[in-house]
């Protein structure tokens, strides 16, 4: 990874290239396997609209999706006082 000379002050504080080369070589992800996947992808049928590719941006993706429905049962009542009186929601 290249990194330019003109580094702005505000950043003095976080070492970008010194991060990005200890971390080069230890990523979980396989490019040629993301490849494949994405290709495999454009090529269905009948492809998904949204898929997650990698093993760490699936555990990501779960994650977040668990903390956001804990986040929608939390505030379920609040979300549902907003209807007019008389209102009746499609089952």
């Amino acid at each position: 990874m290249d990194f330019g000379e003109n580094k702005k002050p505000e950043y003095d504080h976080f070492d970008a290239k010194a991060m990005m080369q200890k971390r080069n070589g230890t990523q979980a992800g396989d490019p040629p396997k993301g490849a494949a996947a994405m290709y495999e992808l454009a090529t269905m049928e009948d492809p998904p609209l949204r898929c997650v590719i990698g093993s760490d941006a699936y555990t990501a993706m779960n994650t977040k999706l668990e903390n956001y429905s804990k986040n929608v049962k939390r505030f379920e009542k609040l979300s549902n006082s907003t209807d007019v009186e008389g209102y009746e929601r499609p089952s």
